[in-house]
């Protein structure tokens, strides 16, 4: 359609014109002395417009000639910047795909000819990180030196890639100094935090992980169940530097109540004390928590601080153990416990009967040795050489 309106439209400007012609009778005089010349009016004015045409066209010919030589340059540079730009997506792809080698050749082609500070950044990552993955370090420190040279708004991720770097190498105070880097510039990076996270707890700085542990738990960055882990890992690291019974203690009561109710640190602080002449109190904390708790490495750990404990102590614990046996009556590991406190407080007979109790539950090397022991002490050794072997036949079982 729009065709047949252009050829309507010339021809309507050709009827136009020659109208416009015919009514134009006029001439002009042109005057070159000496000569001169007469033409007519419209030949005049179709003369001037074929001449401004021509000039046009020559000056366009020209302006192409001058330029031609810059439009050769352009053309080439863009060729190379597409050869660039595919070479960068072939290296990010070829990393994905665990192709190391070609992703770190195909960024170095990327790097050539390739003029935005960004793509250079890009390609100068992907080839540190495809380094480390080959083990060239050499070249992984050299793309992180040629990171360096960046303008600062790129220098994040070159801050973030060292701290990975290093840290996978083992080299936690430079991955430490490469993370304080990257926080200066992003304060409240999760990744960063996470990373610092790790590494604060490598170095045993417990009080840098807890407050780490809380602030990425306020930012959703960890779970409940994480965070629970991190700081358990934390309060280890301050447990193993306390020298004495009450200062443990006053850490003990200052650690929040869900982490006390750990098992496994609970077992830890009291094996501590234990360690440092606390035995009595050792025992305390475990008797405060065994009631409530089905672990029983909290009673097998008060079966071993027996020996240790006092008179008065073991009295209150054989009260307290017989308590709770009358909820879990088949509880090995309690009648083992029990058997323990008694023995250790020479209640022979009771002693064996806990021993009896608990290998009729469950046999275990533990109580058949404890038991043969006690037999032997009390003058019965063809009953003590019977549960001697038949501990010997558990080891040799469970070394198998």
């Amino acid at each position: 359609m729009k065709f047949v309106l252009w050829i309507v439209g010339l021809f309507a400007l050709a009827v136009l014109l020659g109208l416009a012609a015919t009514v134009n009778n006029g001439y002009a005089i042109l005057f070159f002395p000496p000569y001169r010349l007469e033409v007519s009016f419209n030949l005049m004015i179709i003369s001037v417009f074929v001449l401004i045409a021509v000039a046009h066209a020559l000056l366009r010919l020209l302006s192409l000639a001058v330029r031609l030589p810059e439009e050769v340059r352009q053309f080439q540079r863009q060729k190379k910047l597409k050869a660039s730009r595919h070479a960068l997506r072939e290296a990010a792809l070829s990393f994905f795909e665990g192709r190391y080698q070609k992703a770190e050749r195909e960024a170095a082609r990327a790097m050539e000819d390739e003029f935005a500070v960004e793509n250079r950044a890009l390609a100068l990552l992907i080839s540190a990180r495809s380094a480390a993955q080959t083990q060239d370090k050499a070249r992984r420190d050299a793309c992180l030196e040629r990171l360096g040279e960046l303008p600062e708004r790129l220098q994040l991720a070159r801050h973030m890639l060292e701290a990975e770097l290093r840290y996978e190498d083992r080299d936690t105070l430079a991955a430490l100094s490469a993370v304080e880097r990257a926080r200066a510039l992003s304060p409240n990076l999760t990744s960063a935090l996470r990373l610092e996270l790790k590494i604060r707890l490598q170095l045993g700085q417990p009080e840098a992980v807890l407050q780490l542990t809380e602030k990425l738990l306020k930012a959703d960055a960890l779970d409940a169940s994480q965070a629970r882990r991190y700081r358990v890992a934390a309060y280890r690291q301050q447990l193993a530097a306390l020298v004495d019974g009450e200062s443990l203690l006053r850490w003990w009561g200052k650690v929040p109540q869900v982490e006390r109710g750990n098992d496994e640190l609970l077992l830890e602080v009291a094996e501590r004390l234990s360690a440092l002449g606390e035995a009595d109190r050792a025992a305390s904390l475990l008797a405060e928590r065994i009631p409530d708790s089905e672990d029983t490495a909290l009673v097998q750990a008060l079966a071993r601080f027996a020996p240790a404990l006092s008179d008065e102590r073991r009295k209150g614990l054989l009260r307290d153990a017989e308590a709770w046996l009358r909820d879990r009556p088949r509880d090995a590991a309690l009648l083992f416990a029990l058997g323990s406190l008694a023995q250790t407080q020479q209640l022979w007979g009771k002693a064996q009967s806990y021993y009896e109790a608990s290998l009729s539950v469950a046999p275990s090397l533990q109580a058949t040795a404890a038991l043969a022991a006690l037999l032997e002490s009390l003058d019965k050794p063809e009953a003590a050489e019977r549960y001697r072997q038949q501990a010997l036949q558990m080891a040799l079982a469970a070394e198998s």
